[in-house]
C-alpha cells in the first residue's frame, strides 16, 4: 500500500480539500478514525459499543472501505474463536490531527439546542 491515495484531479488547487472530504465526509469516518486511534487495538463489538447508534451493516460497510482505502488494517488472528481487530495503519494515523481539530472546532462552535432546530441529527 501506498502512503498516497489515487487522484484523477492533482492538478487542481481544490483537489486536496476535495479528495480528504471525500474520506472525512462519510458520517462515521472520523467517528471510526478517532475510536480506533483510541485504542492500539479494537474488536468489532467493542467499536460499535463505543461509537453507539451505528449499525452493524454500516460499520461493516465502513471498515470494508477504510481497509481498501489503507486507513484500517485488519487484523486475524487464528485463535478459538477466531479474533479479529482492527487498528490505524501509519497513513490513518495522519488523519488523527484533522479528527481532533473536528473536536476542537465543534467544542467551541456547537451549542445544545431543540431537534427542530438542530442541524445535526
Amino acid at each position: 500500500m501506498t502512503d498516497r491515495i489515487p487522484v484523477w484531479c492533482k492538478g487542481g488547487e481544490w483537489c486536496a480539500l476535495k479528495s480528504t472530504s471525500k474520506i472525512l465526509g462519510h458520517k462515521w469516518v472520523p467517528v471510526i478514525v478517532f475510536h480506533v486511534g483510541d485504542n492500539e487495538e479494537v474488536r468489532f463489538n467493542q467499536l460499535k459499543d463505543e461509537i453507539g447508534g451505528i449499525t452493524n451493516k454500516t460499520l461493516s460497510d465502513n471498515l470494508d472501505r477504510m481497509q481498501e482505502q489503507g486507513i484500517i488494517n485488519r487484523k486475524v488472528e487464528d485463535e478459538k474463536p477466531v479474533k479479529i481487530t482492527y487498528e490505524l495503519t501509519e497513513f490513518g494515523e495522519k488523519l488523527l490531527p484533522l479528527v481532533e481539530d473536528m473536536i476542537e472546532w465543534g467544542r467551541d462552535n456547537l451549542r445544545e439546542g431543540e431537534k427542530e432546530e438542530a442541524w445535526v441529527t
